[in-house]
């Protein structure tokens, strides 16, 4: 059985990051508590949606020329974060498979979540987990709140990456301009 994994987050999260967060945790966790499980799947897609245009904002230099030129599916965006490196595979196919599954909702009268549809898209996610998790009275919710803020601390890290990074640039150029200095050479 393949385990998955997840680029690693620091040991915790400063309040710093947490300010980060880019949508109303109170109202998300509402929005899944609250309603039928297609409308959680739903509301679920939008806060996706979300994250996914916030983290190609954060990281992609005028990426609203991009996405202000004509509709970007969510797929669109995806695929554009997976090609920068900025959702791992193994999470992508989560996100593709609750895309799948909303995307059929929003075409059909039939607006039942059946319990394969619910173990369907937690299993893979989810492995080690006992499959019944998802099937109790708030598993529903909790996988897509999970999946929700899985993307949303992974946008957040990449702001702590990218800040190390910088630094990381600096020490670099700083080393290279002591060790010209101290051998003489120009710069």
């Amino acid at each position: 059985m393949k385990v998955r994994t997840y680029a690693k987050l620091p040991g915790r999260f400063t309040v710093e990051d947490f300010k980060k967060i880019s949508f109303d945790v109170v109202a998300l966790t509402d929005r899944l508590q609250a309603v039928e499980d297609w409308a959680k799947l739903v509301a679920a897609h939008i806060y996706l949606d979300h994250v996914l245009t916030q983290t190609l904002r954060d990281t992609i230099p005028d990426i609203d020329g991009y996405l202000g030129g004509g509709h970007k599916t969510f797929a669109d965006k995806l695929a554009l974060c997976r090609a920068h490196g900025l959702v791992d595979e193994d999470f992508a196919s989560t996100l593709r498979a609750i895309n799948k599954a909303r995307n059929q909702f929003a075409h059909r009268l039939d607006f039942d979540v059946t319990d394969e549809l619910k173990v369907q898209l937690f299993s893979p996610f989810s492995p080690m987990r006992d499959k019944g998790d998802v099937l109790e009275e708030e598993g529903f919710g909790n996988f897509l709140f999970t999946v929700i803020m899985l993307l949303e601390f992974e946008r957040i890290y990449g702001f702590k990456v990218r800040s190390l990074e910088k630094e990381a640039q600096l020490l670099r150029e700083q080393i290279f301009e002591a060790l010209a200095d101290s051998y003489g050479l120009k710069r």
